[in-house]
Order: structure tokens, then C-alpha cells, then sequence
């Protein structure tokens, strides 16, 4: 009786487990699906781009300065 009683707590545990993993799967999904949204929306901004381009064209520079 106490093996069946064992088997059966080990399965009902067992499913509690598998929801918890599901719960943290879909909050897990949420965050990165908003933190992409996020960086899209940063990304896709102009001034944002205009900011990484001036960042690039100045490290060219650098660069062309050292090599001669």
C-alpha cells in the first residue's frame, strides 16, 4: 500500500512540477518577446541610427588616422 501511495504522490508532484515549468516557459516567452519589441522599436528609430552611423564613421576615422 505505502509503494502505491509513493508512486502516486511521486506522479501528482510530478505534474505540479510540469506546470510550473510550463508557467515559467510562457512568462520566459513574454519577457523576450517584450524585450524585442523593445529593441526593435529602439533600433528602428531614427536618431537612434543616425547616432550608430556618426559612432562607425568615427571609429573609420580613428582608424584611417592610425594607418597613416
Amino acid at each position: 500500500m505505502k509503494v502505491i501511495l509513493a508512486k502516486v504522490m511521486s506522479r501528482l508532484a510530478g505534474h505540479r512540477e510540469a506546470g510550473m515549468a510550463t508557467a515559467e516557459y510562457a512568462v520566459g516567452t513574454v519577457a523576450v518577446v517584450s524585450i524585442g519589441g523593445i529593441l526593435y522599436k529602439i533600433i528602428t528609430d531614427p536618431e537612434f541610427q543616425k547616432t550608430i552611423w556618426e559612432f562607425i564613421l568615427w571609429i573609420i576615422k580613428i582608424i584611417m588616422g592610425t594607418m597613416g
